[in-house]
């Protein structure tokens, strides 16, 4: 459970990088929103472009952690990293490789991901279109 919920806390430090990120595109594409609602895009429309945006990054970045953090245990279970005996009291490093574990990481993380998207994507879509044309 400690463990889970370390996992938890490191994913949602990782969900404010997605937040500042989407805050920094929702930045430069100012002017495109503007364009996109002086055309007739309604909120919703430009809210699901930025949440479909963020959850795409959320997605790519678990993939990339799972990709990197199952390697990382299979190599660590198949080498039984040594460990000295008289400092630790264990022979190796213990590693126990759990499908579950895995599965729930994923669901966390994509899931913090997409509450973490809404913030700046709502953001953008409450945007008036002369707020991104004001200075161009």
């Amino acid at each position: 459970f400690v463990l889970s919920l370390v996992i938890a806390i490191i994913i949602i430090v990782a969900a404010f990088n997605v937040v500042a990120t989407l805050i920094m595109v929702v930045l430069e594409k100012k002017r495109e929103v503007a364009i996109l609602k002086a055309m007739g895009a309604n909120d919703s429309t430009v809210l699901g472009v930025f949440v479909v945006q963020g959850v795409v990054i959320g997605v790519i970045g678990t993939l990339i952690g799972l990709v990197l953090g199952g390697g990382l245990v299979g190599y660590l279970s198949a080498v039984e990293f040594p460990l000295d005996p008289k400092v630790y009291l264990i022979d190796h490093v213990p590693v126990v490789v759990d499908g579950s574990e895995f599965v729930i990481t994923a669901i966390i993380a994509i899931l913090i991901c997409s509450v973490a998207t809404v913030i700046p994507s709502a953001w953008a879509a409450r945007m008036l279109p002369v707020d991104g044309l004001r200075y161009e």
